[in-house]
């Protein structure tokens, strides 16, 4: 679909993609051959309300259908070509993006239309969607315009800003949404993107409307500098017009301009309150799961004596221990020592060590000079039924995130290989 002789230039258009500003993009005409263009413009799905609900619950002016295949016959093969390897292929070429994958369900993509009225802040896009067990990443959008006739006094050209929240020194390229143009552009943390609101001609309203097919591809894995936390769309509201500086009077049309404005930033606010309520209550499931499986966890207890409930401290699932941790033990038999083994890393801090065991409130100190497998005793003398409470602390602990750029954030001791009563 692809048309012929974009697919001869891939190489130069690849170079103009890498060297473009403020992003990695490009802007091809005649993208996919004559037939497909038409075809697709022919088949546009009409405005459907039902597929036009936006952020905060209300019919919008955007359709949006994710569904190609169920569009007509042609938009059906069109939706096999997005997945097939020659169209991936080519898409590679054109970007430098290797081992692109499609997103058979299109999430996001699909036919896009727009009415008059309707405008699109800068925004960065949904970074990553869950595949099995794992996600892909987002790298590039590929958006394919159908709109003859488009006049560019209509506004709705796609805009890809340098950085929105410097309104003084944000840089726009900007493309009129004309037939058959090809937008492409990588999708990261600062491929900032939008288009200013659509004012149709009152007599063209009911005939006109800005409509694009969006595509979205993905990776299995992103550059190490680009990766951040999976998130949704971020959005920067647009600046206010130039025109309203120190002794302006404003007319009514001014007057409403400000209001929506202002509705518009109390709805992003409100959007990004719920969101940051739906994160919290996660975060809280997390940290309930967490604290009850760490809950279960029983120490390595070897000889005579039993774990009664848990361990309370930093104890891991992998062995690893905090600095600091206690367990209430009942011994099965009368015992006379308590022997704890453990093991040192090469790769955690060198230097010395000090430990303190304390038994029901009785301290034994030891140090550990290297870093190495080691066995801290202490006498005892606890009769047999007896429960009885066992501290065990260090004075040099790490994150491995830090010493060593894992994704391991908890501040770690050492392992804990037994803990034997005699």
């Amino acid at each position: 679909m692809i048309s012929e002789k974009v697919i001869k230039r891939s190489a130069d258009i690849r170079k103009s993609f890498v060297g473009s500003t403020p992003f990695k993009h490009v802007c091809i005409d005649e993208f996919f051959t004559d037939e497909a263009a038409e075809s697709l413009l022919r088949d546009f799905p009409s405005f459907d309300p039902s597929k036009a609900i936006d952020e905060y619950g209300n019919v919008g002016r955007k359709a949006v259908h994710t569904r190609l295949a169920d569009i007509s016959p042609f938009y059906a093969g069109i939706y096999s070509y997005l997945l097939s390897a020659e169209f991936l292929d080519t898409m590679s070429a054109i970007t430098g993006i290797e081992n692109l994958i499609a997103d058979p369900t299109m999430f996001g993509g699909g036919t896009h239309e727009n009415l008059h009225g309707q405008e699109l802040d800068p925004h960065i896009d949904f970074n990553a969607i869950a595949v099995g067990d794992g996600v892909v990443h987002r790298r590039a959008n590929l958006l394919l315009y159908l709109n003859k006739d488009w006049n560019d006094d209509w506004g709705g050209a796609i805009e890809l800003h340098s950085n929105p929240r410097d309104p003084d020194n944000n840089q726009i390229n900007a493309f009129s949404p004309i037939f058959n143009r090809a937008v492409i552009f990588e999708t990261n943390e600062i491929s900032w993107h939008g288009f200013p609101r659509i004012n149709l001609p009152e007599a063209s309203q009911r005939n006109n409307s800005r409509k694009c097919l969006s595509v979205y591809l993905y990776t299995k894995e992103r550059p190490a500098h680009e990766i951040a936390g999976n998130h949704g769309t971020f959005y920067v509201q647009r600046p206010l017009s130039k025109r309203f500086v120190e002794g302006y009077t404003l007319t009514s049309k001014d007057v409403v301009e400000i209001k929506s404005a202002v509705r518009q930033r109390d709805n992003y606010i409100e959007l990004y309150q719920k969101a940051e309520e739906v994160t919290g209550r996660r975060i809280s499931g997390l940290e309930r799961n967490f604290l009850e499986l760490l809950s279960r966890i029983k120490l390595p207890i070897v000889g005579f004596a039993k774990q009664v409930g848990k361990a309370v401290g930093a104890v891991y699932h992998d062995d690893w221990v905090g600095n600091q941790f206690s367990v209430e033990l009942e011994a099965l038999a009368p015992l006379s020592l308590l022997s704890i083994g453990g093991y040192i890393t090469p790769n955690s801090p060198i230097g010395p060590r000090n430990f303190t065991i304390t038994v029901d409130g009785k301290a034994y100190s030891h140090t550990v000079d290297k870093n190495e497998s080691f066995v801290l005793e202490m006498p005892l003398a606890i009769g047999a039924g007896s429960r009885f409470k066992v501290e065990l602390a260090c004075d040099v602990n790490f994150v491995p995130k830090e010493l060593h750029g894992t994704d391991d954030e908890r501040r770690l001791a050492y392992l804990l290989n037994e803990i034997r009563l005699l």
